[in-house]
Formats: structure tokens, sequence, C-alpha cells
């Protein structure tokens, strides 16, 4: 814990990083539990990490893919294999993207697509899985 963390937590201020992470948690768990979306999610998520291609780590961020929020571009979106996943990102995240922006929280469309993964196996019955956050969202400059 750095003194700046300690610091907050002694005087009741949050990180606000960790606010609107809290927040989005809290809205996928509400949507998941309400619209049965989990598996889209799922999907979703392993979907825009799937694009890691270790013959181009070397190009470095973003043009190595992975879980980077790509899965938002036409050219990712509209690919025959992520058939069906765009109403996960119209209908069921966008809301709460905006919602938290509403709010004055940010999130990375990366680190949301992630987190909905994550806590769609928690709602779910599965494991609780250890993430990390702090995804930059990217868009590949070489397709």
């Amino acid at each position: 814990m750095s003194c700046f963390e300690c610091f907050c937590g002694i005087f009741g201020a949050e990180d606000p990083k960790q606010k609107a992470l809290k927040a989005a948690k809290a809205k996928c768990v509400e949507l998941i539990l309400s619209k049965s979306c989990g598996p889209i999610l799922i999907r979703t998520a392993w979907h825009d990490s799937g694009t890691y291609d270790m013959a181009n780590k070397s190009k470095g961020f973003p043009n190595s893919g992975g879980a980077i929020g790509s899965i938002r571009t036409p050219h990712e979106i509209d690919a025959p294999p992520n058939a069906g996943l765009k109403k996960a990102l119209d209908t069921y995240l966008t809301p709460i993207k905006n919602d938290l922006e509403k709010d004055g929280l940010v999130i990375s469309w990366a680190d949301l697509i992630q987190l909905a993964s994550a806590t769609a196996v928690e709602v779910m019955g599965g494991p609780k899985i250890p993430m990390k956050y702090g995804r930059v969202d990217g868009t590949p400059t070489e397709l």
C-alpha cells in the first residue's frame, strides 16, 4: 500500500480508478443477474484477448493485440468468429460505460470488457478471478 492509498484510506478519499472499477463491477453484477448475459460477456472478453499474437510481440502495443478493447473496431466486431458479440458491447456494456462517465468515472473499454467477464464467472458460481486493471484501449494499426 502506498502512502497515498494509506492517506486516502484514513481520510475517506477513494482512488478514482478504484471507485470506477467498483461501480463498474456493481453494475455488471446487476446486469448479469437481471439479463442472464454472463456467457456472452465471457465470450466477448475471450475474443478480445484472443487477438494476441506472439509473432507480433516485437511490434509492441497495440499491434501485438490482446485484451486491449479492440473488439470494438469494425475490423474485429464484424469478423465472422465474433458474430453476435456486438450485442454485448452495444446493449450491455455501452450503457454501463455511459453511466460511469456521467458520474465522472473513467474505465477503459479494455478493462470493462475483462471486468465484465471475470464478474460473470463469479456471479454464475465460478471462482473469483484475480485481475489486474489499468489496461489502455488500443486499435492495432497494422491489420
